[in-house]
């Protein structure tokens, strides 16, 4: 079985259990605390198998600049849940929850089974709104990026729900610095593709979509697709003049509202002990 992993990629692994860097016995198997590990499709596994497969798969292209220090080959490059990538690169290794076509490990993003201070960089694009555990996967990064190495991620601020119910937080730069300030940080800014009007035809076509699957009419749905934003925004400074489609939207199914709505209100109880 070890003979399917490339001798660099067998070098890198280590033991996400016991926290050791010695690398794995043959066959993927922790000589520190015993925990053995499986390879699916010639992928090492580090979590529950079986992993779902998707091979035919074809994801998003990462941003340019991005993929240009890719092409040029000079930086080992660890990425975080990559999805189905169009090329392979030599000097990036692929992680992710599934197997896509070019993964190269399966595991947790919050136990990352890779040795200390290997990779120059780490990419992480709309990844930490899915994880349970930010800031810790943000120090498991941390402490396998080499001394000076490069963390570029892209997360969620104001975007509807997605990838439920997989998508736990949406941050501010304020809540992103947070999860990263163990590192030295040289700019958090508004890329591209996260632009204001990008936000703002994201979260518009999410509301016509929850209305329609809330069960308003046709009529009910054209009403709020003619309002205008200046109707939307007067009516935050004057809340007693409802723009047309109001009622509409207030109404939904909570199950619609939830992907769209601007915030949660949380009731719970502490359980009752157990004699």
């Amino acid at each position: 079985m070890s003979s399917q992993l490339a001798p660099r990629l067998r070098e890198l692994l280590v033991c996400p259990k016991c926290g050791g860097d010695e690398p794995l016995a043959d066959p993927l198997i922790c000589a520190a605390c015993n925990s053995a590990f499986a390879l699916q499709n010639g992928v090492p596994v580090f979590l529950p198998q079986p992993v779902e497969v998707a091979l035919d798969h074809l994801s998003n292209p990462i941003g340019s600049e991005f993929e240009a220090i890719l092409r040029q080959g000079k930086d080992f490059v660890l990425h975080l849940g990559a999805g189905a990538t169009v090329t392979k690169y030599p000097n990036c290794i692929e992680f992710e929850h599934k197997i896509f076509c070019h993964t190269d490990v399966v595991g947790d993003a919050h136990e990352l089974p890779f040795r200390q201070d290997v990779f120059d960089r780490v990419y992480a694009f709309n990844l930490f709104e899915h994880l349970r555990d930010p800031k810790t996967a943000a120090d498991e990064i941390l402490r396998v990026l080499k001394p000076g190495g490069v963390i570029s991620i892209h997360t969620a601020f104001l975007q509807p729900l997605h990838e439920a119910p997989h998508h736990f937080y949406n941050a501010t730069e304020y809540g992103v610095r947070e999860w990263f300030s163990s590192f030295e940080i040289q700019s958090c800014s508004v890329s591209g593709n996260f632009a204001p009007g990008l936000m703002l035809g994201f979260v518009v076509s999410n509301v016509l979509d929850a209305a329609r699957r809330g069960g308003a009419t046709a009529e009910e749905q054209a009403t709020i697709s003619r309002t205008t934003l200046g109707q939307w925004s007067h009516f935050w400074a004057h809340p007693n003049e409802l723009p047309p489609g109001f009622q509409t939207l207030h109404n939904l199914p909570q199950s619609e509202q939830k992907r769209v709505a601007a915030g949660f209100e949380l009731i719970a109880h502490k359980p009752v002990a157990q004699c």
